[in-house]
């Protein structure tokens, strides 16, 4: 089912199922998957994840009532939202011609369900069209999605830390390839 998922995208769904059992929950929900994305893909996340894990982990854990935690050895099933999120993720890879899916289609596969994964997202300003957008940058220059990202999100930075150098602490820059 996973083939055409690179490495990256297949440990989010790992972590995914992970987090999923570590709320008791029997299903992987689309919350699971971002907080799985979070987890795994820096770049398009930066420092910043922390704090949007901490805002997500707690609207679940608010909306959802906390079970006894599920053993990871259990296979649990992905409900029918986070089957779609899979599906929007594959039909993106496909409109962008993209062999395999990665954790940029993973996203834009969340930002397409509508879930409080997504309402999260959007919070803070992330929506389909700036990802798409800014993976049409990154094709031509690889630097240019967490450039974007890290240009989004400065402003929350400073209000997060005003007396620390958002751009040092929150994103670092990449390291280049000699």
């Amino acid at each position: 089912m996973f083939e055409r998922y690179t490495e990256q995208a297949r440990r989010v769904i790992f972590f995914a199922r992970y987090e999923a059992s570590s709320f008791g929950s029997s299903y992987i929900e689309v919350e699971h998957l971002l907080l799985g994305l979070m987890r795994e893909d820096k770049a398009l996340f930066g420092d910043l994840e922390s704090h949007l894990l901490l805002e997500l982990g707690d609207s679940i854990r608010n909306q959802q009532e906390q079970r006894e935690k599920i053993s990871t050895s259990v296979d649990l099933p992905l409900s029918h939202p986070a089957k779609r999120v899979l599906a929007y993720s594959a039909e993106e890879a496909e409109r962008l011609a993209h062999k395999q899916i990665g954790t940029a289609h993973l996203l834009l596969g969340i930002l397409r369900e509508e879930s409080r994964a997504r309402t999260t997202l959007e919070q803070y300003g992330l929506n389909s069209a700036r990802v798409r957008e800014q993976m049409a940058r990154a094709r031509a220059d690889p630097t240019a999605l967490v450039d974007a990202l890290r240009q989004r999100f400065a402003p929350l930075a400073m209000r997060l830390a005003p007396e620390v150098e958002p751009a040092v602490i929150f994103f670092p820059a990449p390291e280049k390839a000699e």
